[in-house]
């Protein structure tokens, strides 16, 4: 297992009851990765801020269950452990009787590197009209009362596919939990219109990155063209 995660090694007693150490796993599993700190927490301690789509979930579900593996672990504050990134893969390995899960911590409220907003191209330019901030978001995980599927877009000062590939039989897999109080009621029309919303957020991203790409490369061009009509006495004096 290519497992960047540290860990203490665990024996279940006869009853296949926890152990201390599996208990106290939480305490003492963490790795410093990247400068990202990737702990492993009883699942039931995180907290969503927003409801899980069916469709997505359901995409999701069978890859982990066919690669069976997490390959990313989930981002939370570090405080209040209200997730950040990953609601769904939380609500898939809550789903399959998980009791553990890997988490990123940051500090979510303190911290200029981590920044909230509504679509995908808000990494790059803000919108006043759907501003969002992280007050709100840890707000609503820690009331219960949860945004609607999607509502934010987290961006980090660090790459969110910090890949674990952490094996499923290695989270304490026991009886699978009912989630479907975490999920949006959508119905088959529901689910198609938010597939479409998603490729044409990925699409709206890529047109702008296509975009900056062209005028980073004219840019290149026209300083590349004052280079050349410099004297040469200029740079071979």
């Amino acid at each position: 297992m290519n497992s960047h995660i540290n860990r203490h090694k665990k024996k279940s007693n006869s009853n296949n009851q926890p152990t201390k150490v599996e208990e106290q796993v939480a305490s003492t599993i963490s790795v410093e990765k990247s400068n990202v700190k990737i702990a492993l927490l009883p699942i039931d301690e995180l907290k969503p801020h927003e409801l899980g789509s069916p469709i997505y979930l359901e995409l999701l579900k069978q890859e982990i269950i066919r690669d069976g593996v997490l390959k990313y672990p989930i981002i939370a504050d570090e405080k209040t452990h209200v997730i950040l990134d990953g609601m769904h893969r939380w609500l898939v390995l809550k789903s399959l009787g998980c009791k553990l899960i890997p988490v990123i911590l940051v500090n979510a409220l303190d911290n200029s590197n981590v920044r909230v907003g509504r679509r995908r191209i808000h990494r790059y330019i803000d919108d006043l009209h759907e501003h969002m901030n992280e007050e709100q978001v840890i707000s609503a995980g820690r009331s219960g009362r949860l945004m609607k599927p999607r509502s934010t877009r987290h961006f980090f000062s660090f790459s969110r596919f910090q890949r674990v590939n952490y094996p499923i039989s290695e989270l304490n897999k026991d009886t699978t939990q009912d989630i479907s109080k975490y999920l949006a009621k959508m119905d088959a029309e529901e689910c198609k219109q938010a597939i479409e919303e998603w490729l044409d957020e990925i699409t709206e991203e890529l047109e702008f990155l296509t975009k900056r790409k062209e005028e980073v490369e004219r840019e290149k061009e026209e300083f590349l063209s004052r280079i050349k009509c410099l004297n040469c006495n200029l740079l071979n004096p």
